[in-house]
């Protein structure tokens, strides 16, 4: 009995926890075998959809004629009928078919999530655009703006965590290899799994064809590259090299746990002083790498840039803009900054 009642809670936890997961629209897509976001607007499940249900979701971003958005995507692959019955079982996992209330939070949510940074920039008219597509949502009677909106904010940090993990955690560069007379460099992204250390090496060639090899630690992995025959012993080296300026490696956890409470700090309340946090971590990466010469912090910079553009691509555009002309700070103290860094 005590067994079953156990099982039972662990059960109500786990689904709770599901529950709370905000959607990630950049994850989303790609589960429909798009491989990037410029792919959306030609995909067979947007063709398939009816022109009314293209029209509901395409004017909200992007294209205003076309559903081209990851955000747009996503809406129409659970409102339109002839979508949603053709998913992938990995995307009904995330926005189930048979729990609407679930998958409207969850839209709902991802819609209100922009709905809050589009209203800090300014963009009135995007603003009500998408005020007309939560409002589609909310007339649905299966879930309310107050449910949206409490959904959202419980989940933020979530979601901001995931994303910045996600981004600090890898690396991208060009690796040289030359083996004789032959000249065949990679594009390489390395990555390191936050919750287990497991490196993998995704390698990508002049033909576009792309492998991949894991190992469970990064000596493990580099013995691998050299077992491989694909890579010299130099081009073993730089990924070595690589390896140490991964940002969640170079970094401590503590500032990866600061990047997460500033920006979680502006999506929770997006306002003036919050946004100047934001904007004055990019510039003290920028800073740092000018007082210390170190390229680590460059990587870094880059890593915080993809994560505002997974974010936001106008929060991204207004940090890089303000970031040209402000290198101060006003908000930052001397302890964040300190642990921001080391």
């Amino acid at each position: 009995m005590k067994k079953t009642i156990a099982t039972l809670i662990f059960v109500m936890v786990a689904a709770a926890t599901f529950a709370q997961e905000l959607l990630n629209v950049n994850k989303y897509f790609p589960l429909f075998s798009i491989k990037e976001k410029k792919d959306i607007i030609d995909s067979e499940y947007v063709w398939s959809a009816p022109t009314e249900d293209e029209r509901r979701f395409a004017s909200i971003d992007g294209n205003l004629n076309m559903v081209d958005t990851p955000l747009e995507f996503a809406l129409l692959s659970y409102y339109s009928q002839p979508v949603i019955t053709t998913r992938p079982v990995q995307a009904d996992a995330i926005l189930p078919a048979n729990n609407p209330k679930l998958a409207d939070l969850k839209l709902g949510a991802a819609v209100f999530q922009e709905i809050q940074i589009l209203r800090f920039l300014g963009n009135t008219a995007a603003v009500n655009r998408h005020e007309g597509v939560l409002k589609f949502i909310t007339d649905r009677k299966n879930v309310t703006r107050a449910e949206i909106e409490k959904y959202y904010r419980d989940g933020i940090r979530s979601l901001v965590s995931d994303i910045v993990d996600e981004e600090f955690g890898k690396i991208s560069f060009l690796i040289r290899n030359v083996i004789g007379s032959v000249d065949n460099s990679y594009n390489g992204v390395l990555t390191r799994n936050p919750q287990n250390g497991r490196y993998t090496l995704s390698y990508e060639d002049a033909k576009y064809i792309t492998k991949e090899l894991s190992a469970p630690t990064l000596e493990a992995l580099l013995a691998a590259l050299s077992k491989s025959g694909d890579f010299s012993p130099a081009a073993v080296d730089t990924v070595r090299a690589q390896a140490a300026l991964i940002p969640a490696v170079a970094l401590s956890d503590a500032a990866l746990n600061e990047v997460k409470n500033i920006l979680t700090a502006f999506y929770t309340t997006p306002n003036a002083k919050n946004y100047n946090a934001v904007r004055e971590v990019y510039s003290l990466y920028i800073n740092t790498r000018l007082a210390t010469g170190k390229g680590v912090y460059e990587s870094i910079r880059l890593s915080y840039a993809h994560v505002l553009a997974g974010l936001n691509g106008g929060l991204l555009s207004k940090v890089l803009s303000d970031a040209e002309t402000q290198r101060t700070y006003t908000v930052l103290t001397k302890t964040q900054q300190q642990r921001l860094v080391q």
